[in-house]
């Protein structure tokens, strides 16, 4: 089996850049695009038109949606992961699976709600942010396709990444905004709330936003 890893030197969420602004990480951004070959801009930290046409460049070649803005995903597929291969364990080794054998999550985004099911069972119900009216949550049928513990800043204590673009269902450093449409059309939960059905949903667990 083949492991990626990928080793960040700062936060996901401090990841956030407007036009013209600087920032040191903008710098380390520049070099990776042109170790790439799709800058050719001076490395000056400032996240100019030029930076902005490279990361435009880069979503396109990684088959992600082409915006130019530098989001969690995109910053982590320009980096490169070191992949090392392990021995499976044997069933008997394995870590305990708290995961519910039939999870599946159903967001219902005019009563600002997300319920974790077990097959047909509701399990729990807790209150959710959406996304506002310019941004709004995506309807539809997803899975989850990444877990990740304590991404911080905007994405709180846990974020559970759907199989579409970059939204994700992940905890919050602004409580006080659950049951408002807030976000850019991730789902933001209490991280309480998150951390409690984090270890009952893995990988693959389907995801239905409805109306």
């Amino acid at each position: 089996m083949n492991v990626r890893t990928l080793y960040l030197s700062h936060r996901l969420a401090s990841i956030a850049f407007e036009e013209e602004s600087e920032h040191p990480l903008i710098g380390e951004i520049q070099q990776l695009l042109l170790h790439k070959n799709l800058y050719q801009g001076p490395i000056h930290q400032k996240y100019d038109t030029q930076t902005i046409r490279g990361i435009t460049l880069f979503q396109e070649k990684e088959n992600l949606p082409a915006t130019g803005i530098v989001d969690p995903l995109t910053y982590c597929r320009l980096h490169q992961a070191t992949t090392t291969t392990i021995t499976p364990l044997s069933p008997a080794a394995k870590r305990a699976d708290f995961s519910l054998p039939r999870a599946n999550i159903l967001i219902t985004t005019s009563s600002r709600q997300l319920t974790l099911f077990n097959g047909n069972t509701p399990i729990h119900q807790y209150p959710v942010g959406i996304g506002k009216l310019t941004t709004p949550t995506p309807l539809g049928n997803y899975a989850i396709a990444l877990k990740v513990m304590n991404p911080g800043g905007v994405l709180g204590t846990r974020w559970l990444g759907l199989n579409y673009d970059s939204y994700g269902i992940h905890g919050t450093n602004r409580p006080w905004l659950i049951g408002t449409m807030v976000s850019n059309g991730c789902i933001r939960m209490h991280n309480q709330n998150v951390e409690q059905i984090y270890p009952l949903v893995k990988v693959g667990t389907p995801v239905y936003i409805r109306n």
